[in-house]
């Protein structure tokens, strides 16, 4: 396997990734977006691109605009710019020499969140997986009314124009894997998500996981699961 260090331009703003490729020609792609304030060195991410690219695809996991190494601040995210960002690295990997067309996303919560509207809008993804993934946000968090999150008033304003909840309705090749005890997403909006896509999909429930899925035994089991998904559908 090799790895390469990309960057692409979304908003006017550099934002860099790592492309995991593996030693076949023209691998299958996937687009792995992360958590809200999380970003692509997670230990979950990159043991999502070291194990998907020792078995033939490729990943590209990614800091979005104010994460990581990426330009610009983390007050300024919105679904909007996450949207944007996850659409520079779509068209790096659709453009890119050794990838092939064969193109997959994978998002954990607000990662997965973005995720699900690129699928809905672009014919060209053929698999999606969702890790703890918000079907809705009812609004701000209790941090958020007292004024701790980085967060502006425009993140909440500009979630408002995005419903999960319709857009999954265009998705179809979709494994949607959630904590039974996670903290931030509760257990009925995976079940709702799931219910809304289209065949073929399955949700699977990890019993007493959490939002991070930092049990080692979940983890495993939810990247193998992602993986085996990929190579059925990409």
């Amino acid at each position: 396997m090799a790895i390469e260090f990309i960057s692409a331009i979304s908003e006017g703003r550099k934002i860099y990734g790592i492309l995991h490729l593996p030693r076949s020609p023209s691998p299958p792609c996937v687009i792995a977006s992360h958590g809200l304030f999380s970003s692509k060195d997670s230990e979950k991410f990159a043991q999502i691109g070291e194990y998907f690219s020792a078995r033939g695809v490729a990943v590209i996991r990614y800091d979005h605009q104010g994460c990581g190494e990426s330009e610009g601040e983390i007050s300024e995210t919105t679904v909007s710019s996450r949207l944007k960002d996850l659409e520079a690295m779509f068209e790096l990997a659709v453009s890119h020499p050794l990838l092939g067309n064969r193109i997959g996303l994978l998002g954990s919560s607000m990662g997965g969140f973005i995720s699900i509207f690129k699928g809905a809008m672009d014919p060209r993804v053929k698999a999606l997986v969702l890790w703890a993934t918000p079907s809705h946000f009812a609004g701000k968090e209790e941090g958020d009314k007292k004024g701790v999150s980085p967060l502006k008033e425009t993140f909440y304003q500009d979630m408002k124009k995005y419903d999960a909840r319709q857009a999954i309705k265009k998705i179809a090749n979709c494994l949607i894997l959630h904590g039974e005890t996670d903290e931030l997403v509760p257990l009925p909006q995976a079940k709702e998500l799931y219910s809304l896509a289209s065949p073929p999909k399955h949700l699977e429930v990890f019993e007493g996981g959490d939002h991070r899925f930092t049990n080692p035994t979940h983890r495993r089991r939810a990247i193998e699961m992602s993986l085996e998904w990929f190579q059925r559908y990409l």
